[in-house]
């Protein structure tokens, strides 16, 4: 009896065995793979040097950003004029590139007045791009009154307006003054508590863009985790085997496995 056991329930045994493996991944199946490396032919320092610094050089007509709120627009390539800050996210358009001060221009002859001056080459970041505002256009209005002014007639003005074109700060001390253009005079007048501006956000738009998507996010489980069609196939044919092994096992012999034979 426990040899018939044996036999009938070791095979149904080694087939559950089966039909779970197959749901069961693959050690390596997730494994990363490995590609080999093709060795490069080394190149000279001094060559790769150079390749890097021609590639890295603007040229006349490119634009840089300035990134920082302390960057001056000097008159001379020396560091010691400096005439205004530039406004922080706005551009300047290159003329001359050099190692240490960049040529530059700054504004149009179309809506104010264009200037060419100095800034430092290490505080400017140049882009690949062409800026759609790359310059500042601001307008404010300065009100000067005159205090203990005797009005002898009705002319006498005690106060007056003027309106001007703002090219960027100016710092004496602790205080804070406009470089600006009134008519076609440059000058310095105190900076107006009220004055702010509209930051360019193209340099961060340019940078977002750059940036790779992030893949998008589900719930539902990644196609590693899915069965692969070699382990469905595999699933069916044990699921059409199953019931016809077990009738094959199970089948009762034609003979009785201890019937004697008869003597007579």
């Amino acid at each position: 009896m426990k040899k018939f056991l044996f036999r009938a329930f070791l095979p149904l045994l080694i087939v559950w065995i089966i039909f779970l493996s197959a749901f069961l991944p693959h050690p390596r199946a997730n494994a990363p793979l490995s590609y080999a490396k093709i060795p490069q032919p080394v190149q000279p320092i001094q060559a790769v040097q150079a390749a890097a610094t021609q590639s890295l050089v603007p040229l006349a007509g490119d634009y840089a950003c300035i990134l920082s709120d302390d960057v001056y627009f000097y008159a001379n390539a020396d560091g010691r004029r400096g005439l205004f800050l530039l406004p922080q996210s706005y551009y300047v358009r290159l003329v001359e590139y050099r190692s240490d001060y960049c040529k530059v221009e700054y504004q149009t002859d179309v809506s104010a007045k264009r200037l060419i001056g100095y800034v430092k080459t290490e505080e400017l970041t140049f882009v690949d791009y062409t800026p759609s505002r790359p310059y500042l256009y601001y307008v404010f209005d300065l009100r000067y009154t005159i205090e203990n002014a005797e009005q002898t007639d009705s002319t006498f003005l005690t106060e007056i307006t003027v309106s001007c074109i703002y090219y960027g700060d100016y710092l004496i001390g602790s205080e804070r003054y406009c470089y600006v253009l009134r008519g076609e005079e440059f000058g310095y007048v105190p900076k107006p508590v009220t004055l702010t501006y509209e930051e360019n956000e193209e340099y961060a738009q340019y940078l977002a863009s750059k940036q790779p998507e992030a893949p998008p996010t589900s719930n539902t489980p990644s196609t590693e985790e899915h069965s692969s069609p070699a382990q469905i196939a595999i699933l069916v044919a044990l699921c059409l085997l199953v019931p016809i092994l077990a009738a094959l096992i199970l089948k009762p012999p034609r003979r009785a496995p201890y019937e004697l034979d008869d003597p007579t």
